[in-house]
């Protein structure tokens, strides 16, 4: 028989499911399947007992052995993972993923009567996105039709994220891409996943309204021509099928976060207390640790003078090594911040610019050498995935060359995690990036919505 103990962060195990007892047997194979909860931005260690049981008594003889993993460990093993017991023992684990996550709606909409007030082309493009309290998650933006009256193409997205977010609000946007100025919303309208299982018709014909909530115009709408349900991918079958996470963190080493011989300082420095820094990088780094390959990740610092000459640099290795900003695991990434902190001087501005730039290898000016790039991934398809993880204080200064960062790479396979460090820190600016309407300086639009900021209620 065995047991099947959880441990949430900073909890103790739990135990959460049981196997049913086999008797006479020393390879045994346990029917019984144990539920687990999973979430991504959660770390969950697993422990799991092995004990030899007296008989039909159901009383304990002896315990054979038990081991320690983490969900993420199971799920990032494909053909399961193989875990000793003891010397002469061992136990596989196998996790099978509810079909649910595979499961998609498929939509399909048509404009009808479009105009826009200004002396300017219609060239419409809608966007789907689900709005949570002051989030806005971008579920689909589709491709730019002109005239009045537009068909966008098919499209579908994942009924878990929909009904994860049970509270929010499926909102459908029209907007007209101008070429040398912001778009301009044509209106939009709200929707449930409850009202579009009513299908095609008069229910699922929407009135656009402006930001004032007025009607646009009488005749103007959006109709649901389609509506049904699809297979579609997973991150587990992504993972199953030998997707790699490689992850980038990168740190705002500028002078608003205090002096780090200061105790309010966001990087104080003191051999037996945490910054707060500190205890995002633990909290969040182990979370992506457990899918990927190997424990080597990119460690990134900006916004400081550096050595030799004390220039200000916005993308510098935070281990010292100016061809490879590559740490081993979480030690190496604390070994490298506080190292880095003590040679570098805090300076200003804030910007984002050349560390997305470096991952996203885009840039005609500075990049470090020896990195796989997301960039080199679209061409080549090996099944690399680039997940950008940027500590901040928040005060963007130069929004405009993140801006355009962050449009350069959004075709990529690369995704970019902001987050809010400190208590009372203007993250305005920061949040403004999660705009699902932004646009290159020249003029090109965002490809997917790839960068989500939010804040940290970690050690600040």
């Amino acid at each position: 028989m065995s047991e099947l103990h959880s441990q949430p962060y900073k909890f103790d195990h739990l135990q959460i499911a049981q196997t049913e007892t086999v008797f006479e047997q020393t390879n045994v194979t346990f029917q019984h399947r144990c539920p687990l909860t999973y979430r991504f931005d959660r770390q969950e260690r697993l422990k799991i007992s092995v004990y030899c049981i007296k008989d039909d008594s159901g009383v304990f003889s002896h315990r054979i052995g038990e081991i320690f993993t983490d969900v993420a460990s199971v799920i990032a093993r494909a053909a399961g993972l193989s875990l000793p017991l003891s010397l002469s023992a061992a136990i596989d684990l196998y996790i099978t993923v509810p079909g649910f996550y595979s499961h998609y709606v498929k939509l399909k909409f048509c404009g009808n009567h479009l105009q826009i007030h200004e002396n300017l082309p219609l060239a419409a493009y809608m966007l789907f996105v689900l709005r949570i309290d002051n989030r806005t998650i971008l579920l689909h933006k589709s491709e730019v039709v002109k005239g009045k009256n537009p068909k966008w193409k098919e499209f579908s997205v994942p009924l878990y994220v929909i009904q994860f977010f049970q509270q929010g609000a499926l909102q459908i946007f029209c907007y007209n891409q101008n070429v040398n100025a912001a778009d301009s919303l044509i209106g939009f309208c709200s929707t449930s996943m409850a009202q579009l299982e009513r299908g095609v018709g008069a229910l699922n014909s929407y009135m656009l309204m402006n930001f004032e909530g007025k009607r646009v115009h009488e005749k103007m709408s959006v109709d649901l021509e389609l509506m049904e349900l699809v297979e579609g991918e997973t991150f587990f079958k992504a993972i199953k099928e030998g997707t790699h996470l490689h992850l980038t963190t990168a740190i705002d080493m500028t002078a608003s976060n205090g002096n780090p011989n200061q105790p309010d300082s966001l990087h104080y420095i003191h051999p037996h207390t945490q910054s707060p820094y500190v205890n995002v990088m633990l909290r969040l780094a182990p979370l992506f640790l457990g899918y990927m390959a190997n424990t080597k990740m990119g460690a990134l610092g900006f916004g400081a003078r550096i050595e030799p000459r004390f220039e200000l640099s916005q993308c510098f290795p935070l281990n010292g090594a100016h061809g490879d900003a590559q740490v081993d695991g979480i030690k190496g990434l604390l070994e490298a911040y506080r190292s880095g902190r003590l040679v570098v001087q805090p300076f200003a501005p804030t910007d984002f610019c050349e560390v997305i730039y470096h991952v996203s290898n885009y840039s005609p000016h500075y990049t470090l050498p020896n990195c796989r790039f997301a960039k080199a991934e679209s061409k080549r398809r090996l099944g690399l995935y680039f997940v950008l993880l940027i500590l901040t204080d928040g005060g963007l200064t130069n929004s405009l060359r993140t801006v355009d960062a962050i449009v350069d790479c959004s075709p990529h396979p690369m995704s970019i995690i902001a987050v809010g460090i400190g208590k009372d820190r203007d993250f305005a600016s920061v949040k403004a990036l999660e705009s699902p309407i932004l646009k290159h300086s020249d003029g090109r639009p965002l490809a997917r919505q790839t960068i989500d900021p939010i804040r940290s209620l970690i050690g600040s």
